[in-house]
């Protein structure tokens, strides 16, 4: 497998389709503009709970960012009087007790990419990183972070849709049943445009707090981080190696075969000159004694 259409092409700017239809993790239709709601910006991530290895190490990264950023910290602007959230900052000393909490001052939103997925299987993968929040944290997390799933189990559509927008580029690949996806935190505005992209799996608190205050400013930025991608790579894909040993085995089976074949005739024919050699052996009269 070829992983190159595995991408993402950034497209800030972009308005989500907020009439896109999914479930939430509690079964229940809901459209993403639903999930949107509050007047908060928000982290998108695309994600499923089989996925082998990226998805998790994604996730355990943001949830080990996001505790920090929900700390109280400074001003991401410290010549702002107020942060995004409403978090007061003093204009004169430049200190701050600003936080970032999701659930209060922003959103989490993962699309499941599995359109099979099931609501079960995404309470408990949300259930498993909200474990890592501080407790005094955990009960507006749980509030504020959305799973999305297919509206109807089996048609990813949707999914396909809100992922074109913000041009996150994956595939199904058959022979393992898992998605090749990209590592990435998308950052949207309350009004679900995109203002940043973070690659990557771990993600600095200080760039984060960041990120998440020009969304909530409508302020777009560039991008931060390497772009990830989950994906399993055949090295015997697309290359002549395979049909090579192929070949040579082939070959040797063809020589060894014709080798059987030379002998078998050789000794075929060296039979009947045998015989006759016998034969004339037992005819001949003895030679005079003395005589060679």
């Amino acid at each position: 497998y070829q992983a190159g259409g595995v991408t993402i092409d950034e497209r800030l700017g972009a308005q989500l389709p907020r009439d896109a239809l999914f479930r939430n993790q509690d079964g229940v239709l809901v459209t993403l503009g639903d999930a949107l709601a509050g007047g908060l910006p928000a982290i998108l991530t695309f994600n499923y709970s089989d996925c082998p290895m990226l998805c998790s190490v994604q996730l355990n990264g943001l949830t080990a960012a996001l505790p920090v950023v929900g700390a109280p910290g400074p001003s991401p602007v410290a010549s702002a009087p107020v942060a995004a959230g409403g978090s007061r900052v003093s204009a004169q000393t430049g200190d701050a007790s600003v936080v970032f909490r999701v659930g209060q001052q922003l959103r989490l939103i993962t699309i499941d990419l599995e359109p099979n997925d099931t609501p079960a299987k995404a309470r408990a993968m949300r259930e498993r990183y909200l474990a890592r929040f501080p407790e005094d944290q955990r009960e507006a997390a749980r509030a504020g972070w959305t799973f999305l799933l297919a509206a109807v189990p089996g048609d990813g559509a949707a999914i396909r849709r809100v992922a074109d927008t913000v041009g996150f580029r994956y595939t199904y690949i058959q022979d393992r049943a898992e998605w090749a996806h990209p590592a990435a935190l998308i950052l949207l505005s309350a009004a679900g445009v995109v203002t940043r992209y973070l690659h990557g799996i771990e993600y600095d608190p200080a760039v984060l707090r960041a990120s998440i205050y020009k969304a909530g400013v409508s302020e777009p930025a560039a991008a931060v981080g390497f772009m990830l991608r989950c994906y399993h790579y055949d090295p015997d894909a697309n290359n002549h190696a395979r049909a090579g040993v192929l070949t040579l085995r082939v070959g040797a089976g063809l020589f060894a075969t014709a080798l059987a074949a030379a002998l078998g005739v050789a000794h075929l024919s060296r039979r009947p000159r045998r015989r006759a050699l016998a034969r004339a052996g037992r005819s001949s009269p003895a030679a005079p004694n003395g005589v060679p």
